[in-house]
């Protein structure tokens, strides 16, 4: 099965775990986009994480951004799968955010406030522009 609805999530912008939480920041040169579609549940969660988890291997340390804008339906253990995935990134000192949750992702996520652990997008330009933005006086991709 592969894995990759429109709900903005806000208005303003993202909603940030380092708002609400202060979550550590890591420096991101470059992108790359995980397209994330159909239904996460019991049979495919554990996919979805390796899936995530095989990205550490990829050049660059890049940021990876979650498309969630395709996700059909998600369960606690599709979500569960993103947070085990968020940790393993986080001990490799590399960010994972997602991006454009579907309206059925989008409830799961605000009701039970994982803002407080990813950085969550209300579109897939808004994180790539976020992570890759070059600081005042910072070189692309400073402490966000």
């Amino acid at each position: 099965m592969v894995f990759s609805g429109d709900s903005p999530l806000s208005e303003s912008g993202p909603r940030s775990a380092a708002e609400v939480g202060g979550r550590d920041r890591f420096r991101c040169h470059e992108v790359v986009l995980f397209p994330v579609h159909g239904e996460i549940d019991m049979a495919t969660a554990g996919a979805l994480h390796d899936d995530l988890v095989a990205l550490l291997a990829y050049p660059g340390d890049p940021c990876v951004i979650a498309d969630l804008s395709q996700v059909g339906f998600i369960d606690a253990s599709g979500l569960r799968a993103l947070v085990a995935a968020n940790r393993a990134f986080l001990r490799a000192g590399r960010h994972l955010v997602l991006a454009e949750p579907s309206a059925q992702a989008s409830r799961l996520l605000d009701a039970l406030h994982i803002e407080r652990i990813f950085d969550i997008y209300p579109i897939v330009e808004m994180a790539a522009a976020h992570v890759t933005a070059k600081p005042p006086g910072g070189e692309p991709g400073g402490p966000h």
